[in-house]
């Protein structure tokens, strides 16, 4: 008998208590229709309200839910890093709690990466996407991935959005490669990072386009920008002068 496909699925949060039980049930119930495997794992960026409380209890009566809290303060990055190192899956991928991006697209996710993808990323850019959020932002995040697309030379339309699928392997070569930046809250320029290094070693990538609508969270900040545009300068330097 063939051995069954499985999946594992991160999602970070931090202070969701207002809908993290509600999206993590509606996780669960679009997860559990495939044909695979799978373990929603819950990355817990140290919340402060009840998120935490939830999900503990969440955890102890649900098959497959997996709740990982961090003390550390609100660093999705080096949690999802450390955390992917924690997937018993052959597939790993990723989304946020907002549930920004369509659940509907979860399962081409998958089915994409068996295709042999090595990568596939939800976009909000391609022919076929839908996406609803505030015009700042809409003009704020073409301006960026235009500057990236030149700047690194990829033709990939949309690079920050958070919803993708990698093969195991590679996502934790990546985020090994990648390492973490102290200076840095959150997870500024990471899922570009991930892309621009992925396509320097010659993996596949996929863009799908999915139905976005833009969480509340979701809004500018100045000085994090900017920062992230310094990032940017500083990792190609970076590039050029490792082996990649």
């Amino acid at each position: 008998m063939e051995k069954k496909l499985k999946v594992s699925l991160f999602v970070p949060v931090y202070n969701e208590e207002k809908i993290i039980e509600k999206n993590t049930e509606q996780i669960l119930n679009e997860i559990s229709k495939l044909p695979y495997d799978f373990e929603l794992i819950i990355v817990d960026d140290s919340s402060t309200d009840g998120s935490s409380k939830i999900l503990e209890r969440l955890s102890r009566t649900t098959l497959n839910l997996i709740h990982l809290r961090y003390e550390n303060g609100p660093t999705r990055r080096e949690n999802l890093a450390q955390s992917f190192k924690k997937a018993k899956g052959e597939i790993v991928a990723f989304m946020d709690m907002d549930l920004a991006a369509n659940l509907k697209h979860f399962p081409e996710l998958i089915k994409t990466i068996k295709q042999g993808y090595d990568i596939v990323t939800g976009s909000r850019y391609v022919k076929g996407a839908k996406t609803k959020r505030k015009l700042s932002r809409w003009v704020i995040s073409h301006l960026y991935n235009l500057f990236v697309r030149l700047y690194f030379k990829t033709k990939i339309r949309d690079h920050e959005c958070g919803f993708k699928a990698f093969k195991k392997n590679i996502i934790i070569q990546l985020v090994d490669e990648m390492g973490f930046d102290k200076t840095l809250k959150r997870s500024v320029a990471w899922d570009t990072e991930m892309l621009v290094r992925a396509l320097r070693h010659s993996y596949t990538i996929r863009e799908i386009p999915i139905i976005w609508n833009e969480g509340k969270k979701s809004e500018l900040h100045f000085s994090r920008d900017s920062k992230l545009l310094l990032y940017l300068l500083r990792l190609k330097k970076r590039l050029k002068n490792k082996y990649i």
